[in-house]
């Protein structure tokens, strides 16, 4: 004899009814932050809470195109373009008169969008490309320091925040984002500065097992305040301080951070000497292996979150 099918009562019906529509959202929810296509705002918060549960409420994005940090030539100045799992950032932006140069490299490399634009701080070679930048790529936070100068740089880069309708995200010590599947925590400023330079945004990036330390232009004061703080700047690769200035990468600093590789931002045949030779020295008695702009043009450094290659640039 056939058994009786058995019927859901009232009270599994209900449940039914609401539990089908939860499942529905959380498929969408799920494959929405899947994809990493919120606004930063709302993913970090979400990613670090999915990151708490292990994994749990979805899956983090994977490999998809892996690391590239790419120092990029703008001559006497900074700029800095990393791009993780379809996720772009931008530290720095070179002099205003180099604007094109980046705007023309980050085209080339297929870059529509910056999750992240950082200036370290109000230096005309470290903001001035910025201006244009911010005026025509869709950017999400932008992250500067509290530092403030009366350049008219400066005021033009604080105009194109407020005519794009962006608000500043304060540079604070200890705060962490998200960047496909790299995670950057800032370490500096830590106080207060009568040199710009030490006011400098100091970050340091994580993929995987490897990691890049980005300083700016901070220098002795700001580095003494960091080893003091006990950061952990420990880094694969190091971008060498003020662009290789005697005022920077001091011997303690240099210990702490050990790096395997040393990137040096500076312009062919500068009219300040730099780098100076007792920091390229020091760089050479740790065995680091050394890129410069001023000769290796831009600089490309890839990684898979275990090993680290220099590429050509194209």
């Amino acid at each position: 004899m056939a058994g009786k099918k058995r019927r859901l009562n009232k009270r599994q019906r209900r449940l039914l009814f609401i539990a089908l529509p939860l499942v529905a959202l959380f498929i969408i929810f799920a494959n929405v932050c899947d994809k990493g296509v919120l606004p930063a705002w709302l993913q970090n918060p979400l990613d670090s809470a999915n990151s708490a549960t292990g994994g749990l409420l979805y899956t983090q994005p994977q490999n998809s195109k892996d690391l590239s940090v790419h120092f990029i030539d703008v001559g006497q100045g900074d700029c800095i373009l990393i791009c993780c799992n379809g996720k772009n950032m931008l530290i720095d932006g070179g002099t205003p008169q180099e604007s094109g140069t980046v705007e023309n490299y980050l085209r080339g490399q297929g870059i529509k969008s910056l999750e992240y634009v950082v200036g370290t701080h109000p230096h005309d070679d470290h903001i001035g490309g910025l201006v244009s930048v911010i005026k025509d790529y869709d950017t999400g936070t932008i992250i500067l320091n509290d530092a403030i100068t009366t350049t008219q740089t400066y005021e033009n880069l604080l105009k194109a925040i407020s005519d794009k309708k962006k608000q500043i995200t304060p540079a604070r010590v200890n705060d962490s984002y998200r960047l496909g599947g790299a995670q950057f925590v800032i370490l500096a400023p830590i106080r207060d500065y009568d040199d710009l330079n030490n006011t400098s945004v100091v970050l340091k990036l994580t993929y995987k097992n490897r990691s890049f330390l980005f300083t700016g232009d901070a220098s002795e004061e700001s580095e003494k305040d960091m080893l003091d703080a006990k950061s952990d700047l420990g880094a694969d690769v190091l971008k060498v301080g003020h662009h290789g200035s005697a005022t920077a990468t001091t011997q303690d600093f240099l210990d702490a951070v050990n790096p395997q590789y040393a990137v040096i931002s500076v312009g062919r045949g500068n009219s300040y000497g730099l780098p100076n030779t007792e920091v390229t020295q020091r760089l050479e008695d740790k065995g680091i292996e050394v890129f410069r702009t001023d000769i290796d043009k831009t600089v490309v450094l890839e990684s898979d979150g275990q090993n680290i290659i220099g590429k050509e640039e194209k």
